[in-house]
């Protein structure tokens, strides 16, 4: 299996669809003021989220490229959230757990960003399932 399976539209959408569905899940109006005060920065400390969405979105279009990658070509959009849900449990449940307990993060601040990444990685595997796998 070489990367010529791979999908750019649908990682490049997958991508977009995360990003989309960030900027509610952090927004005041659904977990963004909890996030905040769990991280204990002010907006003032925060500064532009222009750098951190950049970086984000780039680090979006290489989980979709991944993602995109093991999902095989004309799956069923069941069998692409089945990948999107096994990718999160392997690698974004374990990753934000083991490096939250080390930074003795808060529980329900790693709750809010495994909420955010199992969504995220749903959406995207649909999205890349839909658009050709």
């Amino acid at each position: 299996m070489g990367l010529e399976n791979v999908n750019l539209l649908g990682a490049i959408a997958g991508a977009a669809g995360a990003m989309a569905i960030g900027s509610l899940w952090y927004s005041p109006w659904v977990f963004g003021s909890g996030w905040q005060a769990l991280i204990g920065k002010s907006p003032d400390e925060l500064g532009s989220p222009v750098p951190a969405l950049l970086i984000s979105g780039l680090m979006f279009v290489l989980m979709g490229v991944g993602m995109s990658w093991i999902i095989p070509d004309g799956a069923s959009i069941g069998i692409g959230l089945m990948w999107g849900f096994l990718t999160f449990w392997a690698f974004a449940l374990p990753t934000i757990v083991i490096i939250g307990v080390f930074e003795r993060r808060p529980w329900p601040l790693m709750a809010i960003n495994l909420g955010y990444l199992l969504l995220a990685g749903l959406v995207m595997s649909a999205l890349i399932t839909f658009l050709g796998g």
